[in-house]
């Protein structure tokens, strides 16, 4: 009888459930998931504790391009992974792309400025557009890219680029942002294109990781790209039919061995 309460209990809490609506809700140790239902807006967010030594971040490597974030997740055990970069017809990210340490050589040729998610066992950084980065650091193993940035220095972008269709029209949208001191890594997507949910706009996508408390954010591809999973399965609704290939994804995953001390 103990073990059945303690199963009910769980499932009482995770996703899909009206008790886990607006609460952070254990993952794993250090990983946390909410869902966001206010007002037209259908979100999902993860935040990941990066002191917990446990945890690893990582991005795909070449051979692993076009995978659903599914297909991504399961095959390297992540117990939270979403959609990376913006892509071409030929599913090659328009940006600096990196996983399993090495940088991919494909799409070097074709590499456009933008804002860069750099990753390496438990350490995240987010480097800005204006200093675009065309070479991994050292420590890092991998990386996915964005743009426009959203929330930088702990305040939403007053002035965000684009145009009217991409930046003030709502569309899903997938975003990865950091907090002050850059221990808690904000992973987000906001669902959009259905009836009664309409997407977010930047703006919109701007406050919500702010009152998150992400103190810079980056905006990964969306719409039909948009798609996060939480330990089993896909949480949000993409908006197309049927879950979309992507060039490119960040997961966040479970070691045996702790991933190696995070260094200033």
């Amino acid at each position: 009888m103990r073990h059945r309460h303690t199963i009910v209990c769980l499932l009482a809490i995770w996703p899909g459930s009206p008790a886990a609506a607006d609460e952070w809700q254990p993952v794993v140790p250090g990983v946390e998931y909410r869902q966001i239902e206010r007002d037209g807006v259908d979100a999902h967010a993860v935040r990941v504790d990066l002191s917990q030594s446990q945890l690893q971040i990582i991005a795909t490597s070449e051979p692993e391009r076009g995978l659903t974030v599914t297909e991504f997740a399961t095959r390297t055990g992540a117990v939270v992974a979403i959609n990376g970069d913006y892509f071409d017809l030929k599913l090659r990210p328009i940006g600096l792309a990196m996983g399993d340490g090495r940088v991919w050589a494909e799409a070097i040729e074709s590499i456009r400025r933008q804002e860069v998610v750099g990753v390496g066992g438990r350490r995240v950084q987010i480097f800005p557009r204006v200093e675009p980065l065309r070479a991994p650091e050292p420590w890092m193993s991998g990386a996915v890219s964005g743009w426009p940035t959203v929330v930088e220095d702990c305040e939403p972008v007053e002035r965000l680029p684009g145009s009217d269709h991409f930046t003030r029209a709502p569309h899903p949208r997938t975003a990865v942002g950091l907090s002050a001191d850059r221990q808690m890594l904000y992973l987000v997507v906001a669902d959009g294109r259905r009836e009664d949910v309409p997407g977010l706009t930047l703006p919109e996508l701007a406050r919500l990781m702010d009152d998150l408390g992400a103190c810079i954010t980056v905006n990964l591809d969306g719409g039909g790209s948009s798609a996060m999973w939480v330990r089993d399965r896909i949480v949000n609704q993409p908006s197309d039919p049927v879950e979309r290939p992507v060039a490119n994804h960040l997961a966040v995953r479970v070691v045996t061995e702790p991933a190696p001390p995070k260094e200033d």
